[in-house]
């Protein structure tokens, strides 16, 4: 009889433990994997407009970013620009001019992360940058024709073509919100070589003016929002 006792009582304590009980390891490692799982970042860059000799130009690209180890996350983005500007003369059929400027930029980099766990905290990194914009302009003059008096309306179109590259320091942070919205906000110093090339009219620039060459340094910040997954 005590040994069936002694058998019932193993039997119920080998039960009890097969039962899952509340906060055990398999429900503690939940939170561990979904932190695992958001390891890359796609995002939307509203960009601040560029001024430019035609005025200024309006720019949007999108960006993703990828944690290759727990500090360290690789980026890219793309930016598209584009922009259409007019002015007209004040008299009547006077002389005016229309322009359009579209243009395209890549920005690799990688982002070290100071505090947290890439890809969300406190980040410093290099940028690469390269973009090409290009300007189409149209321009209208008011032409005497000799003595007689009578004036012509002409139409002179120019093209040009501007590439930069260069790269920028940036340092910035990136916050990762339930259930994955993310916001991203860096500023830096970016250094930056630009080659102007025109084409077309008008003709009586020198070749010397057909390929200008110069560099910059400015400010560099950027925007983005975006999800984690």
């Amino acid at each position: 009889m005590r040994t069936m006792m002694r058998w019932a009582a193993c039997a119920a304590g080998v039960g009890l433990g097969l039962v899952p009980m509340p906060g055990s390891a398999q429900e503690q490692e939940v939170p561990g994997e979904v932190q695992e799982a958001r390891r890359t970042l796609v995002m939307v860059l509203p960009g601040t407009p560029v001024s430019s000799i035609w005025g200024l130009v309006g720019q949007l690209g999108a960006g993703v970013e990828h944690a290759v180890s727990p500090h360290v996350a690789l980026v890219g983005a793309v930016q598209v620009s584009g922009a259409l500007q007019g002015t007209d003369s004040y008299d009547a059929g006077g002389s005016g001019s229309s322009g359009q400027t579209w243009g395209v930029g890549v920005d690799p980099g990688v982002h070290f992360y100071l505090t947290g766990r890439a890809p969300e905290g406190l980040w410093v990194g290099p940028h690469l940058e390269l973009g090409t914009y290009h300007w189409t302009t149209q321009n209208e003059y008011l032409t005497g024709l000799g003595s007689s008096g009578e004036v012509e309306l002409v139409t002179v179109e120019s093209r040009s073509r501007t590439v930069q590259y260069g790269g920028s320091v940036r340092v910035g942070y990136t916050a990762i919100l339930a259930p994955g919205l993310t916001f991203q906000v860096g500023a830096g110093l970016s250094a930056l070589s630009s080659r102007n090339t025109i084409f077309g009219e008008p003709r009586e620039v020198s070749t010397g003016m057909n390929n200008i060459r110069n560099w910059s340094l400015s400010p560099r910040m950027t925007l983005g929002v975006g999800w984690a997954f």
